[in-house]
């Protein structure tokens, strides 16, 4: 399994400047073999935007290991420059539509980094001007100590924040402390840490296309349609709109509401997201979806019956009430970090309100096809027991129809 980790890198007086976040495999602790950088790439950024920046570094600025190919992909327009960096990790010919993509992300803020800098890399020279951090390996130094002090010294000159990576004993350190540098990475003084595993929530291959149409044709409506059949997209989307507004956003009760705040501008950078993560739904985590949907139409139907006002929260409740099945988390922890509608947390927090009564007899009703049951249900719920048969028969419908239209 792989896995996002981060190293502290520390200043001069010994206290946290920033992270390295980075891929490893979790048996080796080594960069998994074979796996492609801009993969990688694609997995740390995927991973850091699914927990939030903000809590991966703590508040302190985490670098990602970045091919400079990768900058061409405009996915750091989803990233806060405030959060994260750019490390470059590749040596390769740059081109003007890289420096173009380069220029665009310092205009917006952005800080990168040169690893394993040296002036013989001559293809690199051009992006020594915009960089505003150098990493040099010690004990892979092309340079005699000599050579190293005059590196040091012009790139001090530059105003270059320089950063002595791979210190490992006691002697590392103070050679790099003497020589000047002003940050210093390696096991001596932090070990990786790992964040947690790179395995994203999935969602079907179709969404992107059809996200796609609808942003091409400026559709909102059809946005919400395709979000609400897609368990996985709609949880990425609820945590993409708390990344982009962290302080903002709370107590959403519909992914029409959501989608509104969020902006067509913003939805379109979240599909690039999806589009590039790349984590399709297998077909056993199809009939978890199915049920899903179930569960969300049934409650809405219900709610229509019982407490109208509460409908399309009681949707919600339902479309997240599998998420220890399909997100492998508590569901209760899940609206939370969503931070969906009060009444929902309540919910899920087994307290006594509407959502939750409705929550309860969709589950009473999901694979029952007791006389009893419904008859019992439809006396709570003041009906006549066809109508609640009638409810469970529309809302497998619907649920068929649905996903049966995406996959």
């Amino acid at each position: 399994m792989n896995v996002l980790c981060k190293q502290a890198i520390y200043d001069r007086n010994g206290k946290v400047a920033f992270y390295e976040v980075f891929i490893q495999d979790s048996l080796t602790n080594k960069y998994p073999e074979g796996l492609d950088p801009l993969k990688a790439t694609t997995m740390a950024i995927d991973t850091i935007t699914e927990l939030n920046p903000l809590r991966v570094g703590g508040g302190k600025l985490v670098f990602v290991n970045v091919p400079a190919i990768f900058l061409e992909a405009s996915m750091f327009d989803l990233l806060s420059p405030e959060y994260v960096g750019i490390e470059l990790v590749e040596n390769r010919r740059l081109s003007n539509e890289l420096f173009e993509s380069i220029n665009a992300l310092l205009k917006k803020g952005f800080k990168f980094c040169i690893d394993d800098f040296g002036f013989e890399k001559i293809d690199y020279l051009p992006l020594l001007g915009k960089c505003h951090y150098v990493k040099i390996n010690l004990k892979k130094s092309p340079y005699d100590m000599e050579e190293l002090k005059e590196v040091i010294s012009i790139l001090k000159n530059l105003k270059k924040g320089l950063i002595a990576k791979n210190i490992e004993t006691k002697e590392d350190y103070e050679l790099a402390y003497q020589l000047g540098f002003n940050f210093f990475q390696g096991f001596l003084l932090s070990r990786p840490i790992r964040v947690r595993d790179t395995r994203t929530i999935s969602y079907l291959k179709t969404t992107i296309f059809k996200l796609y149409k609808a942003i091409k044709n400026k559709d909102m409506k059809s946005i919400v349609d395709i979000l609400e059949k897609d368990i996985g997209a709609t949880y990425k989307f609820l945590k993409f709109l708390n990344f982009v507004y962290p302080t903002k956003i709370k107590d959403i009760s519909k992914i029409e509401e959501a989608v509104r705040k969020l902006g067509l501008e913003n939805i379109a950078k979240f599909t690039i997201v999806l589009a590039l993560s790349e984590m399709f739904v297998e077909e056993d985590e199809v009939n978890l979806w199915k049920r899903s949907l179930f569960r969300a139409s049934l409650a809405e139907k219900l709610a229509g019956i019982y407490a109208p006002h509460v409908k399309e929260k009681a949707y919600l409740a339902g479309l997240f009430s599998l998420a220890g099945e399909i997100l492998g988390q508590n569901p209760e922890d899940v609206v939370k970090e969503l931070m969906l509608d009060r009444d929902i947390v309540e919910a899920f927090e087994r307290r006594l309100n509407e959502i939750g009564f409705i929550l309860s007899l969709v589950e009473l009703l999901e694979d029952s096809k007791n006389e009893k049951i419904i008859n019992r249900v439809s006396k709570i719920i003041n009906v006549d027991a066809q109508t609640v048969i009638q409810s469970i028969k529309d809302a497998e419908r619907e649920s068929s129809e649905i996903l049966n239209s995406i996959t």
